[in-house]
């Protein structure tokens, strides 16, 4: 694979490659001529996903003329563990396959040998004919072994310091022709412009999901943005602290406090999000999430599903401390808060620095119930108001004075 990493990672779980099988085919040789660099910056820009465009412009290009046997198209993006994105274009298999490219990568053996190293790193065109073996380019090799003839790959313009590029294969003897070549550099300054418009916009969603969750990164794209716009939310909410944080963070230093933090976050968030929850924010040691009702429905599908995050979550903390034990680190404990009720979900902040959160009552209680699992000594407590829709039974802990209500709280927690 001419791409910057060893293996290619899963488009969605348990798959490795999302495939377009015949999705396209129909195009065929059947389009032919043209102004493709036109049609690349009109037409093809409203394609939604970068498979599909890619899939027809180079099924295009095969109606000009061009003898296409097999493309690639690899751009670099801003993710905590994926590198870069790419397609693969079959002629023969009438297929278009989108990869995923992770972070480490480009330390291995593969990548330094792999044909499109220069024009990632440095920009440069690379062209090489399959008629002589490739043996320091075992792509290359494997290529010319199922009937590749020649091979090219063209920089687009640079983003984060890297070229996102292109490369074209042909199985024609004799490989490509200059005609073929030209055609090949006429279109790659609107292809750049394409694709510099598609990786930004990926960017941007990209890190909108990772730093606001997915939900709220829709919002603000679609245009919620203004201060004070917001809605109201029918929500499960779940809060999430660790013990004794204060005095861990003082007895460990600073590296061991971070890995201490992210085994935390994710043991408690991954089931979070496992269950359709939304991960508003991390507050110092702790987690704001929300599970939405459906609308038109009870909150008990969405109790139900907070549930089962938080007990999995609670799971995911023993195996960690389980772990810790072993190699003599410090084991650490959280409490979780359940509540439900109506929350204000949209942008509260400052007039040019906003925060996409929910606040209401409902939040400030889940928060308040969440401190209670100290007093009590129990990792999971909840409302009253929960405990009545949820379908899974719970039992009561008694009535407890909460800060900043003037009745006390009957909380209830899962059978011992």
């Amino acid at each position: 694979m001419d791409a910057t990493a060893p293996a290619v990672a899963p488009t969605t779980s348990g798959e490795e490659f999302f495939r377009i099988e015949g999705a396209y085919s129909g195009l065929g040789a059947a389009i032919a001529g043209g102004k493709i660099g036109h049609w690349i910056l009109t037409d093809g820009a409203a394609l939604e996903t970068a498979a599909e465009f890619f899939d027809e412009l180079c099924w295009r290009l095969l109606g000009d003329g061009v003898p296409l046997w097999r493309a690639t198209l690899h751009v670099g993006t801003l993710h905590p563990q994926i590198r870069g994105l790419g397609v693969r274009w079959w002629r023969e298999r009438k297929i278009i396959e989108e990869y995923r490219i992770l972070h480490g990568s480009e330390h291995t053996e593969e990548y330094f040998r792999s044909p499109i190293r220069v024009t990632v790193e440095a920009g440069t065109p690379f062209r090489r004919r399959l008629d002589e073996p490739t043996p320091e380019y075992p792509l290359l090799s494997k290529i010319r072994s199922q009937g590749g003839s020649d091979y090219f790959a063209l920089p687009l313009n640079p983003i984060m310091r890297r070229f996102p590029a292109v490369s074209w294969t042909t199985d024609r003897p004799g490989g490509f022709s200059d005609g073929d070549l030209a055609a090949l550099e006429e279109i790659n300054p609107a292809l750049a412009a394409s694709v510099d418009t598609r990786a930004l916009r990926r960017i941007s969603a990209n890190l909108l999901d990772t730093y606001l969750g997915p939900q709220a990164a829709q919002r603000i794209l679609a245009g919620q943005i203004l201060r004070a716009e917001g809605e109201q939310l029918r929500a499960v909410i779940m809060a999430s602290d660790l013990r004794n944080f204060t005095g861990l963070s003082d007895r460990l230093p600073g590296d061991a406090v971070i890995e201490l933090l992210d085994e935390y976050f994710d043991a408690i968030v991954s089931p979070v999000q496992e269950r359709r929850g939304e991960v508003l924010k991390f507050i110092g040691d702790g987690v704001l999430a929300i599970f939405p009702a459906e609308e038109e429905e009870d909150f008990a599908p969405a109790s139900l599903r907070a549930l089962e995050a938080a007990t999995h979550g609670l799971e995911r903390l023993d195996q960690v401390n389980r772990r810790r034990r072993r190699s003599n680190r410090i084991e650490f404990r959280a409490g979780i808060g359940l509540h439900l009720g109506e929350v204000i979900y949209g942008n509260v902040g400052a007039a040019d620095r906003l925060d996409f959160t929910v606040i209401g009552p409902a939040v400030n209680l889940a928060s308040r119930i969440e401190g209670l699992t100290k007093r009590l000594l129990r990792p999971l407590l909840t409302s009253s108001a929960f405990a009545q829709v949820c379908p899974r039974p719970l039992v009561s802990l008694g009535f407890h004075p909460v800060r900043g209500l003037y009745a006390p709280e009957e909380v209830f927690g899962l059978p011992d």
